[in-house]
């Protein structure tokens, strides 16, 4: 079905046409950037072998991890500051990872694509990666905080109200009105008990001074007037190309598919290996 002729947020550069796309702009600061789109999300979690679990009809996105300890819930709400993204583990609950529908995708998928990584990630020292890309640091008691250059993005880890507290990292992102009043971008949770590598992954994308990529459509207006935004020389095909090819590195082959040619294990050991 080709969905040329709808105007919908559905028609962004990962469209086989993307001539609807004029041009696409390099946004600066990224927390400022707007959520983007949510399929830099979404589509690397199937190609890196989640499931899809979402209810054809219902406006949500619900993946399953290919071993069913994590779920991850996209619900898009009309307050965009509300958590449209939720992840956590399948049973337990232990920890869970929230994020408004404002919030940088690529900062979502800092996050994500920490829990697909086998690889081991060495420790990340949070508060001294911030600071040594211009972020203030900032200490009240036992809470500490940073504050991003242009002082519109806040994060902190704080414990929450609860009789046993629980510590977060929370990034609250808001732009100045008048009379010392501010209006609200977007806001994340997400639980200390959360994989140290996954948090990592998301501070290192938030703090990352770069630029992001967006189209038409994508920035909020509420941040017109605190951004540096200039057209980018990447085209929107190539803009497309970028997201196929990150999809492209990151397939799992097919589990069901045919086992690699050699000597076949003997009957045990092959048991063995089915039961892990």
């Amino acid at each position: 079905m080709s969905h040329d002729r709808f105007y919908s947020r559905v028609n962004g550069p990962t469209l086989h046409r993307v001539n609807a796309v004029r041009w696409v702009d390099e946004v600066s600061p990224r927390h400022l950037a707007g959520g983007g789109n949510p399929r830099h999300v979404t589509e690397r979690l199937l190609a890196s072998g989640w499931s899809d679990h979402s209810v054809v009809g219902f406006p949500h996105v619900l993946r399953e991890s290919p071993d069913q300890r994590l779920h991850l819930a996209l619900e898009p709400e009309l307050d965009a500051h509300s958590p449209w993204w939720r992840i956590n583990p399948a049973e337990n609950h232990e920890w869970s990872a929230q994020f408004g529908g404002n919030t940088p995708v690529e900062m979502i998928a800092g996050f994500t694509d920490a829990l697909n990584s086998a690889a081991p990630q060495p420790e990340t020292d949070l508060w001294q990666l911030a600071a040594s890309r211009g972020w203030t640091l900032l200490r009240t008691g036992s809470e500490r905080a940073a504050l991003s250059p242009d002082e519109t993005a806040l994060l902190s880890r704080t414990p929450s109200l609860a009789e046993t507290p629980v510590w977060r990292w929370t990034v609250q992102v808001s732009v100045p009105l008048s009379a010392g009043r501010h209006q609200w971008i977007w806001n994340s949770s997400i639980d200390e008990a959360a994989p140290a590598a996954a948090v990592a992954g998301f501070v290192t994308a938030l703090t990352d001074p770069g630029p992001l990529l967006r189209v038409e459509g994508q920035t909020p207006h509420l941040t017109f007037g605190f951004l540096d935004s200039h057209r980018s020389a990447v085209t929107p095909e190539q803009h497309r190309l970028r997201h196929l090819k990150r999809l492209q590195a990151t397939r799992t082959p097919n589990p069901a598919g045919p086992p690699p040619a050699g000597r076949p294990p003997p009957p045990g050991q092959a048991r063995h290996k089915s039961r892990r």
